[in-house]
């Protein structure tokens, strides 16, 4: 190649062959990453030409990684013998130099810069990522994102998020939730995690499951109307149908609960409201079934003391449920 460090388009190039390269030497890399490489770089010569050039760069650092280190702690560039003859786009001590600096960045490309969301008590947000995935993030909550070039991924961190996945077979969306991995391509689904509980609940699409200290396999697959509970650190998780929409009723103002412990519905309560509620150990043995008003913490504490026969006291900075 010519000398061309002024030229956007090589530059542009260059990034790209770099993330090929780094696409087709990740440990997950599939055949077909192998044949959309070779059918991009039979498409024009020009693309072979970058390509060679970033891979021999990026030979030359790992050959030469000790004294790339020793020349970068001590702040001056010398440069050195390439391993085998090749033309490069730049001299080997520009070449030295530059690679110090592209290659961690490409490499936070590859794996995607993030970014944090979090919201505080009883406040929701909604997150449009940029590859056309939505997300309602509830209350009290935290999401980690990273929109890398090979995945999309996702921590949570003591949240509840509704997801709607935008189609991607090329970048999995993986989102690690406890001890839990949720793998998806394109999809609709609720995660849940408090008290050290993870729910998942599909509303539309395939959602896989794994739970990485067990292997690489699914524990499970689920579809539409499926959910899947796990207590963190338990080896077994327990699936059952349900009633997708009840999942997402949060997003609309309203709890509906199906034979929900009490102590579960409270936690979801929590998140809301200013002022906490507790509850006697006799009424955290209680189960509730109904549709409960999100709008108004006393009207729904009311209608569940009423409800449950239990009595609501409020005082000493929080509302206990007897």
């Amino acid at each position: 190649m010519t000398d061309d460090a002024e030229n956007p388009a090589a530059d542009a190039l260059r990034e790209e062959a770099l993330a090929w390269l780094i696409r087709v030497e990740a440990e997950d890399a599939t055949p077909e990453d192998w044949a959309a490489l070779t059918d991009w770089l039979e498409a024009d010569p020009a693309h072979l030409e970058a390509y060679e050039a970033v891979e021999a760069l990026s030979a030359e650092i790992d050959a030469n990684a000790a004294g790339l280190r020793e020349i970068a702690a001590r702040g001056n560039v010398v440069a050195f013998a390439p391993r085998r003859p090749r033309r490069v786009w730049m001299p080997a001590a520009a070449a030295a130099a530059a690679a110090l600096f592209i290659l961690p960045v490409a490499w936070r490309g590859y794996q995607g810069v993030p970014v944090v969301y979090q919201t505080g008590q009883g406040e929701t947000r909604e997150v449009d990522l940029t590859d056309g995935t939505q997300i309602r993030l509830d209350a009290r909550s935290r999401m980690t994102v990273r929109l890398g070039w090979g995945a999309r991924r996702v921590k949570l961190d003591g949240a509840q998020a509704a997801f709607d996945v935008a189609h991607d077979p090329r970048r999995p969306f993986l989102i690690d939730v406890g001890d839990q991995q949720v793998k998806v391509v394109g999809t609709a689904f609720n995660i849940r995690q408090d008290d050290r509980q993870v729910v998942v609940t599909v509303r539309r699409g395939v959602v896989e499951v794994r739970q990485p200290d067990l292997g690489p396999q699914p524990v499970a697959r689920l579809v539409r109307g499926q959910e899947l509970r796990h207590q963190v650190g338990a080896a077994k998780s327990v699936q059952a149908s349900v009633d997708p929409d009840a999942a997402f009723g949060w997003t609309m103002g309203r709890l509906v609960c199906d034979d929900r412990p009490l102590t579960e519905i409270v936690a979801d309560l929590n998140r809301r409201y200013a002022t906490p509620i507790a509850l006697s150990p006799r009424a955290a043995r209680m189960r509730f079934s109904g549709v409960l008003d999100l709008a108004d913490q006393d009207a729904l504490v009311d209608r569940l003391a009423k409800y449950l026969a239990l009595n609501v006291d409020r005082g000493g900075g929080k509302i206990t449920l007897r």
